[in-house]
């Protein structure tokens, strides 16, 4: 498999096209030009043994959608809502800060000095206010999300960084000293229908090591086979992992994300999920983000090999007319 490349100096290139490719690293003022048909989102998730907690403030254009869950022990909370014309929510750049407002509701993800996030989420029966450490290398893909039909999409990503701070839902009170964050910066120009898989978990291997993984398939997978979005982060560091095929289940069941030769081997054990339907006739989307522990070996194209056993993160199945 082909290692994850150097950011180029500029994200167009000379004919003024975005330079397609994945990166160990950010693009100098990378970003789409404005679009009707635009989508953009920044995700945050933080884990700590029996504790999620998953924060999204997205902009479809006609739409802003923003939610937040915490799920601890077998207990989840959820507070989420939408806004026509995404009022009252900006996603920044990748670099950027993100809020979502509404009366009672503040969320905001903002940009430190140091590279990482803060999370701060003021909203009816949740607040927390998280650290999430800067340091380490982000996966950067720009891709045809259309399959060669020139709809520019690119995807900054970061899977493992340390998180600190606390959460509070329902009255009950967590303070993370050693949580593990994944985070996901996105905007593209998605076609009508767009179906996707993904994975992402972060925290120590069997060995001691600090690790995080992204694996996805059905946005940023190249149609010539040259990249896609797969990552594994090893202290810090990104490498590329081949394409995998993902085998959901349904309910507590377990899931499979497995490649062909072997390299990426995992199985998902699912605590519970978010999900929502969304029918509009002209607008549709089935969502699913189960979060659970992780189990399994990965092996990127360094050749650097981790085992896990039951590390928490997510999945995600979502399936949109759009």
């Amino acid at each position: 498999m082909h290692d994850l490349d150097q950011p180029p100096a500029s994200f167009l290139d000379a004919q003024g096209s975005p330079q397609q490719g994945a990166y160990a690293g950010v693009i100098p003022q990378a970003g789409l030009a404005a679009g009707l048909r635009k989508k953009t989102w920044r995700y945050a998730g933080v884990f700590h043994q029996d504790l999620f907690l998953g924060v999204a403030i997205a902009d479809l254009g006609y739409l802003g959608l923003t939610f937040v869950y915490v799920a601890d022990g077998g207990r989840m909370y959820e507070v989420a809502w939408k806004s026509p014309g995404a009022i009252g929510m900006r996603v920044g750049a990748a670099a950027g800060t993100s809020v979502a407002m509404a009366p009672g509701r503040l969320v905001s993800l903002a940009p430190t000095q140091a590279g990482g996030v803060t999370v701060a989420i003021e909203v009816p029966g949740i607040r927390a206010n998280l650290d999430i450490a800067g340091g380490a290398t982000p996966l950067t893909v720009v891709s045809d999300v259309g399959r060669g039909t020139g709809r520019a999409g690119m995807t900054v990503k970061q899977a493992g960084p340390v998180a600190t701070g606390t959460i509070c839902v329902q009255g009950r009170s967590y303070t993370l000293t050693e949580g593990r964050a994944c985070l996901d910066f996105t905007e593209a120009f998605f076609p009508r229908r767009t179906v996707w898989s993904w994975a992402t978990a972060g925290g120590r291997t069997l060995a001691g090591q600090a690790f995080g993984f992204n694996l996805a398939r059905g946005v940023h997978d190249d149609v010539q086979g040259r990249f896609t979005e797969n990552a594994l982060w090893v202290d810090g560091m990104p490498a590329a992992l081949p394409p995998v095929t993902f085998t959901p289940a349904p309910g507590l069941a377990a899931w499979s994300m497995r490649s062909a030769d072997g390299a990426v081997d995992l199985t998902f054990a699912p605590r519970g999920e978010r999900g929502e339907d969304v029918n509009f006739l002209l607008v549709s989307s089935r969502y699913r983000q189960p979060f659970g522990t992780f189990s399994g070996q990965l092996r990127d194209a360094r050749g650097r090999q981790v085992q896990i056993a039951d590390v928490p993160g997510v999945t995600e199945e979502h399936a949109a007319l759009w």
